[in-house]
């Protein structure tokens, strides 16, 4: 216990030093079809709603704030500690080592680094973790999500820009309806299948993980590789 409160001391302690609160950007992209059971009202503008890391409750940085099924995780691509959107890459993400500590650089530990809104600087490891400040941020937590979910929207919205306008209703919403399998059904009344236009497939999603927006992926559409994974409406809600 007394490792965690120091962890998440010095985790305030860091971001305090470096995080621009800004407002949040809207999410505008999506339809009003939505059924509200699909819809986690957190995500529907991303942002911090507290001024600072302080004021946010304790339980949102423990890991059981979600379950395993409603953790959001971070694309594949933003491992990359090279990426194209890093502000800069370590290979020490968790700080200063202790007096007298000897300390390898090994590539497992190489992280990229953001800037997030809100947050301030983040480290993504190749392996996936989340370090803040120098703390690990554990997935299932509040925090974790909230740092997900902007990553996953980062990755729909270049997915969204990969897809011909004629098969979408909006920048980030497919038109399902111009998909049809062998007997004439669209994926808007069925669960499972393929359907075509042209050169573009949509096929039945098996990963079972959620999109920025909150929504289960349902779909994944490509041409014919994958481009992009849709949610039961066919909003784009990560690649």
């Amino acid at each position: 216990m007394k490792k965690y409160q120091r962890s998440i001391s010095l985790l305030l302690i860091a971001l305090l030093c470096f995080s621009t609160v800004t407002p949040a950007f809207a999410n505008e992209d999506f339809e009003e079809d939505f059924n509200p059971d699909f819809w986690d009202e957190e995500l529907v503008e991303w942002g911090f709603e507290y001024d600072s890391l302080e004021e946010v409750p304790s339980e949102l940085f423990e890991p059981g704030y979600y379950t395993e099924d409603e953790i959001i995780y971070i694309p594949e691509e933003y491992l990359d500690p090279f990426h194209p959107d890093t502000i800069d890459t370590t290979f020490n993400p968790y700080g200063e080592p202790k007096e007298g500590e000897f300390q390898t650089f090994a590539i497992g530990a190489a992280a990229g680094i953001y800037f997030i809104p809100g947050i301030g600087q983040v480290a993504i490891t190749v392996t996936g973790a989340v370090v803040i400040g120098g703390a690990t941020i554990a997935a299932g937590s509040w925090l974790y999500n909230q740092v997900s979910a902007y990553f996953s929207k980062k990755a729909a919205e270049k997915a969204a820009d990969s897809i011909p306008n004629s098969l979408k209703k909006s920048r980030m919403k497919v038109d399902l309806s111009k998909f049809k399998d062998k007997n004439g059904n669209t994926p808007e009344n069925k669960t499972s299948g393929t359907f075509t236009n042209g050169k573009w497939t949509i096929t039945k999603d098996n990963s079972g993980h959620l999109g920025y927006n909150g929504n289960k992926k349902a779909w994944k559409i490509g041409n014919p590789n994958r481009k992009a994974s849709l949610d039961r409406y066919g909003n784009i809600i990560d690649k």
